[in-house]
């Protein structure tokens, strides 16, 4: 079996590149501390569990930070059928690796899952103090179980490991679904309902859209509102009222700002254009 456990206290800006560590996966539990991609500056914090593979990108401590790291290569999976059969796995831990689910995201943990998580982690650590992990059976089969409980977070939350997963597309639905309720929009709240970090979130989602979260719902709102300006059968308290706005002066700053017109204005030029 050939697995390197790394619980350590990892210091400032100091790197955790797989590529470099010779291994193919990693399952890291950031117990204290925050850790930073190099490559897009995305933030994984405290409580979260990451899944790494060979295509990770470099993560950096911004600050003391106490992190557990299980490596592995892809040899300590070797018996795929005597893991599944003897362990009750419904997929092979690699699988869950390359999850376009899960793969170089983080995963909260409830309080209840982070106690477990972080108890069979330290029963490894203490266990490889004083065995050898690559023969250790009693290692092996904490690792083991630790996937299965892995898998049973996942069924709760009800995310697919073998389905590739387009994210985008169920963010906008998220959004189509929730954009007369301003409060299900906020970032904290979205990226919570998607099991990932804000910092994250917002990272993908300018990387994606060319523009920022806020901006996109801006646009959304925006448009929804000339709709019902030049339709002429809503009121401003009834727009005001459907699309969250705390009352006609919000809405009307929120326009002008953005099309340097109020929506009167806009409202007399489409009724003139038709």
């Amino acid at each position: 079996m050939n697995l390197s456990f790394l619980p350590e206290k990892i210091k400032h800006k100091q790197k955790i590149n797989l590529n470099e560590s010779g291994f193919d996966f990693a399952l890291v539990y950031i117990s204290e501390g925050i850790l930073v991609s190099k490559d897009n500056g995305a933030k994984f914090l405290k409580e979260n569990l990451l899944f790494l593979s060979s295509a990770s990108d470099i993560l950096e401590s911004k600050k003391d930070a106490s992190i557990f790291i299980l490596y592995f290569s892809g040899h300590y999976f070797k018996d795929l059928h005597h893991i599944q059969q003897n362990f009750c796995l419904s997929y092979n831990p690699q699988d869950i690796f390359r999850s376009e689910t899960l793969r170089n995201k983080s995963l909260s943990l409830k309080k209840e899952n982070r106690k477990v998580i972080k108890k069979v982690l330290s029963l490894i650590y203490q266990q490889g103090e004083s065995e050898d992990v690559t023969t250790s059976t009693f290692i092996f089969h904490q690792v083991m179980s630790l996937f299965a409980f892995i898998e049973n977070i996942l069924k709760e939350l009800n995310l697919p490991i073998n389905e590739s997963r387009d994210m985008s597309q169920e963010i906008e639905t998220y959004i189509q679904q929730h954009i007369y309720f301003p409060d299900k929009l906020q970032i904290k709240n979205i990226a919570n309902q998607f099991q990932i970090s804000a910092n994250y979130f917002g990272a993908f989602f300018k990387k994606k859209y060319q523009k920022s979260y806020k901006q996109y719902i801006d646009d959304i709102r925006i448009q929804l509102v000339e709709e019902r300006l030049a339709s002429n059968q809503y009121t401003m308290k009834q727009i005001v009222d459907e699309l969250g706005f705390n009352d006609e002066s919000h809405l009307t700053n929120f326009y002008k700002k953005k099309r340097n017109i109020t929506p009167s204005s806009y409202k007399r030029s489409s009724k003139r254009a038709n």
